[in-house]
């Protein structure tokens, strides 16, 4: 939380004031206020008698903080007139590890009849991954992923 002035300042003690000790103290250790408004909530904790945390060190960054690779530009592959019905095509091609995204479900759930208008709600993959999600939406397609009547979820 960033303070510019002396009022805003002001508001943000008064409202650290009102948290409990523990709310208090864990809102401190966990890194999420600015330098200044830390330094507010520690002379609030000290007011109470308790030692504030010090703020967490920044972590080093990760291996696994690098941007993903670049597949390419996004290339629909699929339109479904439902949002439900792109979301589970989605949910297939993510489990296959196909990176998918669906695109205008919520223009479509705003407005169904804009569904054909505006070509329904489409799904979309990295250009590198267009011939292997083709080849799960035809499997999909042709029933290979439904369930056995006879599946029971408890086994």
């Amino acid at each position: 939380m960033t303070t510019r002035n002396g009022s805003e300042t002001q508001e943000l003690a008064e409202r650290l004031g009102l948290l409990s000790n523990e709310e208090l103290m864990r809102r401190c250790a966990t890194g999420a206020f600015t330098e200044q408004a830390h330094g507010i909530a520690a002379a609030e904790l000290r007011s109470r008698g308790l030692a504030a945390p010090a703020p967490p060190e920044p972590s080093p960054p990760d291996a696994d903080d690098e941007p993903a690779p670049y597949h390419g530009d996004m290339v629909t592959v699929a339109r479904r007139f439902t949002p439900i019905d792109a979301h589970v095509l989605c949910a297939c091609l993510v489990a296959a590890g196909i990176p998918a995204i669906v695109a205008d479900a919520e223009l479509v759930q705003t407005n169904m009849l804009w569904s054909i208008a505006v070509g329904g709600v489409s799904l979309r993959v990295p250009q590198a991954f267009v011939q292997e999600a083709n080849e799960v939406i035809a499997a999909f397609e042709r029933g290979e992923f439904s369930l056995d009547e006879n599946f029971d979820p408890n086994p």
